[in-house]
């Protein structure tokens, strides 16, 4: 540029003077939309309104901790001089801060764990109500035939089905 001559001002919204993007809000907000996404397409219940405010508030520490480790890594990559004690603090901050959240929305390895406790109970639960409804009825159908209606046990048993079906749908 000559001298004596001014840049013209740039554009709203440009990145000339971004670094990392750890302190800025734009930044931060559109790597935390990306990170919500994601998060929503694996975990769907997370789009559900209850968890908007923490939800919101986890993604943006990841995102801030993700720009800050990128940044990082590229100025490892390049061995560039020391990075800013600023810059760390704020990426532990970031990353403690994502795993606290993250704990109390059942995100992350600890949660998987107990996701898979969950699923595993349950399917124990499930066997055992199974076995035990097919004791419950043997004995239904061995009072139907002491009484005498053995002959009608399978019509009982379906129309009772239906009803179950009618009051408890899947």
């Amino acid at each position: 540029m000559p001298p004596g001559e001014r840049h013209p001002a740039f554009e709203p919204g440009n990145r000339v003077r971004l670094e990392h993007g750890t302190y800025s809000e734009r930044a931060v907000g559109e790597r935390a939309m990306a990170v919500r996404s994601w998060l929503v397409e694996v975990y769907p219940d997370l789009a559900d309104a209850d968890f908007a405010a923490p939800l919101a508030l986890y993604c943006r520490a990841v995102a801030r901790e993700e720009l800050a480790h990128i940044f990082m890594e590229r100025q490892a990559a390049a061995k560039a001089p020391k990075l800013s004690a600023r810059l760390l603090e704020s990426a532990t901050a970031a990353a403690r801060a994502a795993n606290e959240l993250g704990a109390q929305l059942g995100i992350g390895p600890r949660a998987a764990a107990e996701l898979h406790q969950i699923r595993a109970d349950a399917q124990l639960t499930f066997n055992r109500i199974a076995r035990e409804a097919r004791e419950v009825q043997d004995a239904m159908r061995s009072a139907f035939e002491r009484i005498g209606l053995g002959a009608h046990f399978d019509a009982f048993l379906e129309a009772f089905g239906h009803e179950l079906e009618a009051r408890y749908p899947r």
